[in-house]
């Protein structure tokens, strides 16, 4: 009977040990475990850790924010996968929860509310669960999972650790990953009366854009991977109230490169029926991807940009030396979505999944984009309109049949409202009538030249004065 008892305090013991309950441990009476994917969901293995810079360091790393309802016993992950030591493959991996602070940047330089540490030698099918010593208040919280282990010096070998993906009942409104995409995880909550939904909409979320759960749009069929160059994917019409708010290409193949150098670029057009004339159009979004992870997904956010009624030419575009492509998809996909390479219209598809978001009424479309100056631009050496006290009046200037034409002299007149109703024709025969008076330049002229010559000998009478 004692080696029984001893035997129980033993396990107590071990269980109440943080660290030494990763196993998956079942919610009791008084825990809601609360998930983002639907009860009977299955997992697979989808985001890959084992990312590493050039001197072989681990880099991978992934987070999910979310919200609680009611205070947090405990989180974790439903399946996990990892290499063996029998094939050099194990890995360590840290997990740790964070108090939300601001944005993910800040909280991230805090201090975690747990941190564990886990070896990992091969997959825990029955998933990972770690408790908290003392639940933490309801709130905005990060789950970050990091890989530790980086690659040996020797050829070949990656320790690797993978995080589980499903399709997922929650979007963006919920829940918010890091660029290494979705994954499906848990969190066990303190039961809570008149509570029914225990992972609630993150604080400052746009209300009207309601982020629906991301679907798989095409499924992987078998293991042929195609790489990219330049690869455009047409969409359906945009229903009638949503926006296509992400787009992924599933589990991205980098031909295991570890190296940095899988990069790409993308951007958005309406669709015309024509690849090159598409592309010729407006820009409606674009964004890139650096240092893409082998096998994880490739996520383009569009946020509002691709609205409903229409379709989109999305186009992906390799930037750098390193390889980046997709999962050949099934033979039959939905109708609409059409798929190229190089402007050539292909007739396979690639393993995607999509989200899309209400949004109702989102008002008048841009149609073109904005003109960088004004159509007139006004002259900025003359006011754009010139006041009529401030030029001559009409009888005081010479009359334009005396004055001289405009290439021999300024025409001071060219700066006084024209007059109405007068042709050329009628100036004309004012100017052959009137041909006696060109005597008045003449006597105009020799008046100035003498008093210009009265002026110079002044100025000589003056110097001769002062010798």
């Amino acid at each position: 009977m004692k080696k029984i008892l001893t035997v129980l305090l033993v396990l107590a013991m071990i269980l109440s040990v943080p660290g030494l309950g990763v196993f998956a441990a079942e919610a009791d009476e008084t825990t809601y475990r609360a998930t983002p994917y639907a009860e009977g969901a299955s997992f697979d293995p989808g985001i890959w850790m084992n990312k590493f810079d050039e001197d072989g360091n681990c880099i991978g790393t992934n987070y999910v924010i979310f919200k609680t309802a009611a205070d947090i016993k405990g989180f974790g992950l439903p399946k996990a996968f990892a290499g063996t030591s029998q094939n050099d493959q194990d890995a360590t991996v840290r997990f740790e929860l964070f108090k939300f602070d601001t944005d993910a940047e800040t909280t991230l330089k805090g201090t975690p509310v747990h941190s564990e540490e886990v070896y990992m030698d091969g997959d825990f099918n029955e998933g990972m669960h770690f408790r908290l010593e003392t639940p933490a208040p309801a709130g905005q919280y990060l789950f970050r999972i990091t890989q530790l282990t980086g690659r040996e010096e020797s050829e070949g070998v990656a320790h690797y650790f993978v995080l589980p993906i499903c399709d997922l009942i929650y979007g963006d409104t919920k829940i918010v990953f890091d660029a290494a995409g979705p994954f499906s995880f848990y969190v066990d909550c303190e039961k809570k009366d008149g509570v029914t939904d225990y992972l609630v909409a993150l604080d400052g979320n746009d209300t009207q854009v309601d982020v629906q759960p991301e679907r798989t749009i095409i499924k992987r069929s078998g293991d042929n991977a195609r790489e990219i160059t330049e690869y455009g994917i047409v969409t359906p019409v945009i229903p009638d109230g949503q926006v296509l708010y992400t787009l992924s290409l599933v589990a991205s193949p980098t031909w295991s490169n570890t190296n940095g150098d899988s990069d790409c670029e993308w951007h958005v057009h309406k669709w015309t029926g024509d690849y090159d004339e598409s592309i010729e159009g407006r820009t409606v979004a674009s964004g890139e991807e650096i240092d893409h992870a082998d096998n994880s997904n490739l996520t383009l956010k569009f946020g509002t940009a691709l609205r409903y009624g229409n379709r989109y030419l999305i186009v992906i575009e390799k930037t750098n030396s390193g390889k980046i492509g997709y999962w050949q998809g099934e033979d039959e996909w939905p109708e609409g979505w059409e798929f190229y390479d190089f402007g050539s219209e292909l007739d396979v598809s690639p393993s995607i999944k999509g989200q899309y978001a209400l949004v109702g009424d989102l008002g008048p479309e841009p149609t073109e984009e904005p003109t960088k100056e004004p159509t007139e631009v006004p002259p900025t050496d003359v006011p754009t309109e010139v006041p009529v006290t401030d030029a001559p009046v009409a009888t005081d200037a010479p009359k334009p049949t005396d004055v001289p034409d405009k290439t021999d002299a300024p025409n001071v007149t060219d700066n006084a409202p024209k007059t109405t109703g007068g042709s050329s024709d009628k100036n004309n025969e004012k100017k052959d009538s009137k041909g006696g008076n060109n005597i008045v330049p003449i006597i105009v002229i020799a008046a100035c030249a003498v008093v210009v010559i009265g002026s110079v000998i002044a100025i000589i009478a003056a110097k001769k004065k002062k010798k």
